[in-house]
C-alpha cells in the first residue's frame, strides 16, 4: 500500500444506518438524510477543513526543543488532565520558540515517553495550540515549518462520522445457534438464505463464524474500537471492558454519544450465546473503546493518533478503525509505525463513495483494508442510504458490510442495522483476535497469511471478482473457520503412510477438561472430518473439517465449557466412517 497526498480532507467513520419508512416522514429526520446525501457527494463539502487553532509537529531527533518539549510535557494521562500544558514562564530555547510561534500549549501524543527513540518517532510527537487571536493557523504552520529543529508540522484535520439513525431489527427468537434473540437476522455470521430488508440472501454468502465458534469463540484478548465509544455499563459487555480515553473531551470517561463505535464494537464483540440480543465474532475479548470522534461525530487527527498510541501502551492487540479521511497524515503513518512494530494489527475500512480514492488509514503501511459485500455476495453498491464499498490497489479482503446488526449506545435493550466499511471492519477484526486468542504467537504476517490464504476467492460478480488479487474484494471474502484451520491447521505427527482409515480410542479416558484423539488417513489423503457429539446425539464440536494428506494425525478437545458425561467423537473421510465413546468427569 502506497502513500498518496490529497488536497481534499473530508474524515468520515465508515458506516452509516438504513433510514426507515417511517422515520423520512419526520422533516427533522429528512433534513439529517439530505445532509447525510450532501456528505456523500464527496470530496469537495469539506475539503481543507481543520482545526484553526490546532497544529501536530514532530521535532527532529536529538534537538534541544526535543529534549525541553520531553523534560517539561506532562508524562502520564493523569497529568495531562491536571497540567495539559508546558509552562510559559521558563527562559529556555523552548519558551522563546513557543512565544515567537504563539504556542498557548504542548501536548505530547505519547506523554509517558522519554528521549529513547521509539518505532515512528511517536516519542518527537506533539500537539500544540495556538492563539488564533495572534496569528492564522495556517501562518504559524508555514513559520513552524521553517525552523530548523521541526521534522514536520501538519494541520489538525477535522474527521466527520457518517453513521445516521436507520430502524430497529426484529428480535424473535432463533432456531439458529447461537441462542441470542436476533442471531437469525446476523446473516454475516450464518447467511441461510434469510430475506433481510426484503432482499433474500445467498446460502453461505458469510464469514464463516458458526464453524469457527467449534474451535474458539476466543479468549480475553484486547480488542480497541477507535470510534465514537461505547456504552460502559451494556450488559452485552460485563466485566470485559477495558479502561480507554476520551481524546474528544480529553477525560476518561469513553462513553459514546452518537451510535456508530456502539454498533462496531458490538460487531466484534458483544455476548454470544447468552440468551440475549445478538452475537459479536468473539464472544469473550476483552474491549477497549478509546473516544476519537464527538457527538457530532466529526475528531481530529491529532486524536487519531493518540488513539491509537495509547491502544497500543495500555495492550490492545487489534485495532479496530471504522474511520478513513482523503488526506494523508504523516503522525498518522507514524503511529501505524508504532503499532506494528510493536506487533499490534490495525484494521480499517475502505469508506462508501463507491470510487477508488485512497482513504486513510486504509491506505497506509501495515493496516489491512476492508471493503463491504451485501447478503447476495456482492459489492456492496449502493448500501441501504446510497454510496457503495470504495476499492482500489489498496484494499485487501471484503466482509459483511450490508444490513449488519449491532447493539444501541442508549437503548441497551434492542439493536439497530446499521450499513457501511465500517461495518465490514469489526468483523474482520473479530476473526483477526480469534486467531491471536488461538495463536497469541502470531504476527501480522501470520495473520495476514492466514486470511489470505483461506479467503473465498470468485464469489461476487465475474467483472470485479476477478481469479486472485482485484481491486473490489482484495483477496476475497473472510472465511473465519478457514483461517482459524490455518493457523492452528492440524499437522501428521507420523510419517509413516498408514495402510488404512482408523479411528484411535482417545487418551486421558475419563478426562477432565482436555483429551486427544488421534486418526489416520491412508495413502493419497482426503476430507477429515471429525465430530463430537453428547449423549442425546446433539453435535457439540467439529474439531477437523478440511482435505489432509495421508498420515497419522492428532488433536485435541478441550471441554472446559460442558457438564460431565458420556460424548460420542465420530471420524468420517470418504466412505470411511468410525465412532467411538469417551467420558468426561469433573
Amino acid at each position: 500500500m502506497n502513500y498518496h497526498y490529497n488536497t481534499k480532507n473530508q474524515f468520515i467513520a465508515g458506516g452509516k444506518m438504513k433510514p426507515s419508512n417511517l422515520l423520512i416522514k419526520s422533516p427533522l429526520t429528512l433534513f439529517m438524510i439530505l445532509f447525510v446525501l450532501l456528505l456523500l457527494q464527496g470530496s469537495t463539502l469539506f475539503a481543507d477543513e481543520y482545526s484553526k487553532n490546532s497544529l501536530i509537529i514532530k521535532f527532529k531527533q536529538g534537538t534541544g526543543l526535543l529534549s525541553e518539549a520531553r523534560e517539561f510535557a506532562p508524562k502520564t494521562i493523569g497529568e495531562v488532565l491536571l497540567a495539559g500544558a508546558i509552562s510559559m514562564n521558563r527562559n529556555s530555547a523552548l519558551n522563546l520558540f513557543m512565544q515567537q510561534c504563539n504556542i498557548l500549549n504542548m501536548k505530547a501524543v505519547k506523554p509517558d515517553a522519554d528521549l529513547t527513540p521509539l518505532h515512528g518517532g511517536i516519542e518527537r510527537i506533539f500537539v500544540i495550540e495556538i492563539n488564533e487571536n495572534a496569528i492564522s493557523i495556517e501562518s504559524a504552520r508555514n513559520y513552524i515549518s521553517a525552523n530548523a529543529q521541526i521534522e514536520y508540522a501538519e494541520f489538525d484535520y477535522i474527521g466527520y462520522g457518517g453513521g445516521y439513525f436507520a430502524g430497529y431489527s426484529t428480535t424473535g427468537n432463533s432456531s439458529l445457534v447461537p441462542n441470542d434473540a436476533s442471531f437469525g437476522n446476523q446473516w454475516g455470521l450464518r447467511n441461510t438464505g434469510q430475506t433481510i430488508n426484503g432482499v433474500a440472501g445467498t446460502t453461505g454468502g458469510d464469514i464463516n463464524a458458526v464453524n469457527a465458534w467449534d474451535i474458539t469463540t476466543g479468549t480475553n484478548i484486547i480488542v480497541s474500537i477507535l470510534d465514537s465509544g461505547m456504552p460502559l455499563t451494556h450488559p452485552e459487555f460485563s466485566g470485559r471492558l477495558v479502561q480507554g480515553y476520551d481524546y474528544a473531551n480529553n477525560d476518561t470517561d469513553p462513553t459514546d454519544d452518537q451510535g456508530h463505535g456502539t454498533n462496531v464494537g458490538s460487531i466484534v464483540g458483544a455476548k454470544g450465546n447468552n440468551g440475549s440480543l445478538m452475537a459479536g465474532v468473539n464472544w469473550n475479548c476483552r474491549l477497549m473503546p478509546v473516544k476519537i470522534l464527538n457527538s457530532s461525530n466529526s475528531g481530529q487527527y491529532s486524536w487519531f493518533a493518540s488513539g491509537i498510541t495509547y491502544a497500543v501502551d495500555n495492550g490492545a492487540k487489534v485495532l479496530n478503525m471504522s474511520v478513513g479521511g482523503q488526506s494523508f497524515s504523516q503522525a498518522m503513518a507514524d503511529a501505524i509505525t508504532y503499532a506494528f512494530n510493536n506487533g499490534r494489527i490495525v484494521v480499517a475500512c475502505m469508506m462508501n463513495n463507491n470510487n477508488n480514492i485512497t482513504y486513510y488509514p486504509a491506505g497506509l503501511s501495515n493496516v489491512i483494508a476492508i471493503g463491504a459485500i451485501n447478503n447476495r455476495m456482492f459489492r456492496a453498491v449502493p448500501f441501504c442510504w446510497g454510496g457503495g464499498s470504495s476499492f482500489g490497489s489498496h484494499i485487501d479482503f471484503a466482509a459483511p458490510g450490508e444490513m449488519i446488526l449491532g447493539l444501541v449506545y442508549n437503548n441497551p435493550n434492542t439493536t439497530s442495522y446499521w450499513c457501511g466499511t465500517s461495518q465490514a471492519t469489526p468483523m474482520t477484526a473479530g476473526v483477526i483476535s480469534l486467531l491471536l486468542g488461538a495463536n497469541p504467537s502470531l504476527t501480522f504476517n501470520d495473520v495476514y497469511n492466514a486470511l489470505k490464504n483461506s479467503a473465498r476467492d470468485q464469489v461476487g460478480p465475474a467483472n470485479e471478482d476477478t481469479p486472485g488479487f482485484d481491486n473490489y474484494f482484495g483477496w476475497g471474502l473472510i472465511d473465519s473457520r478457514g483461517a482459524l484451520n490455518q493457523v492452528i491447521g492440524i499437522e501428521p505427527i507420523s510419517t509413516i503412510v498408514p495402510d488404512k482409515f482408523g479411528l484411535k480410542q482417545n487418551y486421558p479416558n475419563p478426562f477432565n477438561p482436555v483429551t486427544r484423539i488421534r486418526f489416520d488417513i491412508a495413502k493419497g489423503g482426503a476430507n477429515a472430518k471429525l465430530t463430537v457429539y453428547n449423549s442425546t446425539g446433539q453435535q457439540v464440536a467439529v474439531l477437523v473439517n478440511e482435505v489432509v494428506s495421508a498420515g497419522t494425525y492428532e488433536v485435541e478437545f478441550s471441554a472446559g465449557k460442558f457438564a460431565s458425561g458420556i460424548y460420542y467423537y465420530k471420524l468420517e473421510s470418504g466412505k470411511f466412517s468410525d465412532m467411538k465413546k469417551m467420558v468426561l468427569v469433573k
